[in-house]
């Protein structure tokens, strides 16, 4: 019996039922639950095709770890974004692989203890100069502002977008959002530097015709998000001493490896 799993048998159960779990002798493996969690695809945190299961990425090997470390298992899937959330929100899944805080998320997901922490970058062609260095969010005045369906800014960019009438334009996908800032659709494009790079290894070309501004965004945590509507809500305890317990011993940081912005 693991360390991790020792702790899950102590936190639930009672002195009498924890005697007989020691002496039986069955696989935990038989009796353990299985939890549904859901992400879009979104390299190199989840790789794969929606409405299959993710064939690999960071979260991935994140959910793996403790699946082990937990004793329970989950059952990961890939669904567009806007689905994976309501589906969380109604309890269909037990919640969402990765993803940041927001107040709206904070109605129907616990957030356990933060599991990396990254920032938005500035992406624009190399090409393009600008008579600003983006070290505030009012430097994005005057220009159109590529950002990604689904994704969260954070509460003082959003802030800023009503206070300096900022104007913004959606797509899809982060390298939708990329080529479109190499054909000039858009001026900049905000995504963290660790997506960003991983939608462009494919397309050196691309890449090449790109540069990166550090801006002004700060760093902000990633979290599990766990369904307020599920029965894991109760594991809530358990999943904060585990993921402490993986940032301590270095886990965390070799699953995430250290992306330092430009």
């Amino acid at each position: 019996m693991t360390r991790t799993t020792w702790k899950f048998v102590k936190y639930f159960l009672a002195p009498g039922l924890l005697a007989l779990v020691l002496s039986a002798t069955g696989s935990a493996d038989q009796t353990r639950a299985t939890y549904r969690f859901c992400e879009d695809p979104w390299p190199p945190y989840t790789i794969g095709e929606i409405g299959r299961q993710p064939e690999s990425g960071i979260a991935v090997e994140l959910f793996e770890e403790l699946e082990h470390r937990l004793g329970m298992a989950f059952e990961l899937r890939l669904l567009p974004w806007k689905r994976c959330l309501l589906w969380a929100k109604q309890g269909q899944y037990d919640g969402v692989m990765l993803l940041t805080h927001n107040d709206d998320r904070a109605t129907y997901l616990h957030f356990p203890t933060p599991v990396h922490r990254d920032a938005n970058l500035v992406w624009a062609r190399s090409d393009r100069s600008f008579d600003r260095e983006f070290r505030s969010f009012k430097d994005f005045q005057g220009l159109k502002i590529g950002v990604t369906d689904g994704f969260t800014y954070g509460v003082a960019f959003n802030q800023a977008v009503v206070e300096h009438n900022l104007t913004l334009d959606s797509a899809p996908s982060i390298l939708s959002n990329m080529l479109r800032l190499s054909l000039n659709r858009i001026d900049i494009f905000l995504v963290n530097g660790v997506a960003g790079e991983s939608a462009l290894e494919n397309r050196p070309d691309l890449r090449n015709a790109l540069t990166v501004y550090r801006g002004p965004f700060e760093s902000v945590p990633f979290f599990i998000g766990l369904s307020k509507a599920s029965p894991i809500t109760a594991y809530l305890p358990l999943f904060n001493e585990v993921l402490t317990d993986m940032t301590e011993d270095g886990t965390i940081e070799r699953i995430f490896g250290t992306q330092s912005p430009p």
